[in-house]
């Protein structure tokens, strides 16, 4: 069941009102406002509506491993959206995405056009409409495999030809340096002088509140040449390798198969996951995405030993762990989706 907003309607460059082609429906005592109605969907489809699917990355096993993979290669997030297309139809008009794209042509054809960017590299904040009279630089049709990249920025449009078209939009929402700096930025709160008040009076003193300000960035300076790269670019790995989930894809049997792990059971990284281990002073702490698992910091060799690995059978820990304690460990990583069993009884590779 499809509900706002992981869906919308275009047409000729307009985001068409949901509550044209949604519907109130019950459910167990309550009220849902935004579900699709089928029937008024085809209807405006019929009629030259675009149907966009948002996010469709969260809905589709493949898709989800796809974007996956690629976030592990780029190390920034990727997202993915489809849009179909009825024949001679223009969704959206002409305009600029503030992330790269990668147009991944299903069925049908589609005719694009690519501009020269009027903002280079825009960022979300700078998103607005824009008109451009000149030519363009890229003038091409994609067929069923075609793919074509569209840098951030690039102004562009595209409608379909004689057939419905269907194409895959995959976003690279990358991470920048001013997000990077944003983030040194709220450190800033931690210091008095910035949390002062600025001067009574100061919107009458322009000049003088031009002085204020020349002291203040000084200090912001002297301030920001004192922050410690090495623990800035540590909270941006925690936070990227913190922000991706496990896939769970088959976990409820995993979960149920817990008291049939033993000594000779192989298991695995679960596909998609990268198993970020962060050494504190007292524990060892695996990033799981949506939660952190804290161990006792005598673990630290024999985690070490799991995340260099993308596969080991339990016996593999005999050096660090009794039996007992490892498949309590192995069985707590199981539960909390990190691995999976992928074999029973099993040769040892080398």
């Amino acid at each position: 069941m499809l509900r706002q907003p992981t869906f919308r309607l275009i047409k000729e460059a307009e985001t068409l009102d949901s509550r044209s082609y949604t519907r109130r429906v019950g459910i167990a005592s309550q009220t849902l406002p935004d579900v699709a109605d089928a029937g008024r969907i085809m209807s405006e489809f019929n009629s030259g509506a675009t149907i966009a699917l948002q996010a469709l990355h969260r809905y589709w096993l493949p898709l989800t491993r796809f974007c996956r993979d690629l976030e592990l290669g780029l190390t920034h997030p990727v997202q993915a959206n489809a849009y179909i297309t009825p024949p001679r139809a223009r969704g959206l008009g002409v305009h600029f995405d503030t992330h790269d794209v990668f147009v991944l042509q299903v069925s049908g054809t589609k005719h694009w056009v690519v501009y020269e960017p009027t903002v280079e590299l825009p960022l979300p904040a700078q998103k607005c409409t824009v008109e451009t009279d000149d030519p363009p630089i890229l003038d091409i049709t994609l067929r069923p495999g075609d793919f074509l990249y569209v840098p951030r920025g690039f102004l562009h449009a595209a409608i379909s030809l004689e057939e419905v078209s269907a194409h895959l939009t995959i976003g690279i929402l990358a991470d920048t340096w001013y997000d990077l700096l944003l983030e040194v930025t709220r450190q800033a709160v931690e210091e008095v002088a910035f949390r002062a008040a600025l001067p009574v009076g100061y919107a009458w003193d322009g000049a003088g509140f031009a002085d204020a300000v020349a002291a203040s960035l000084k200090q912001f300076a002297t301030w920001v040449a004192q922050v410690d790269p090495e623990e800035v670019s540590q909270r941006r790995l925690e936070y990227f390798w913190g922000g991706r989930t496990p896939i769970l894809a088959g976990h409820l049997a995993q979960v149920t198969q817990l008291e049939h792990i033993t000594d000779d059971s192989r298991v695995r990284w679960r596909p998609g996951s990268f198993p970020y281990l962060v050494i504190k002073a007292d524990s060892a702490v695996l990033l799981l995405g949506d939660r952190q698992l804290r161990m006792p910091a005598r673990l630290e060799t024999t985690m070490r030993l799991i995340t260099s690995r993308k596969s080991f059978i339990v016996s593999d820990l005999k050096e660090d762990l009794d039996p007992p304690g490892r498949l309590v460990l192995v069985r707590r990583l199981v539960q909390e989706g990190a691995l999976e069993v992928v074999g029973g009884s099993s040769p040892r590779s080398s």
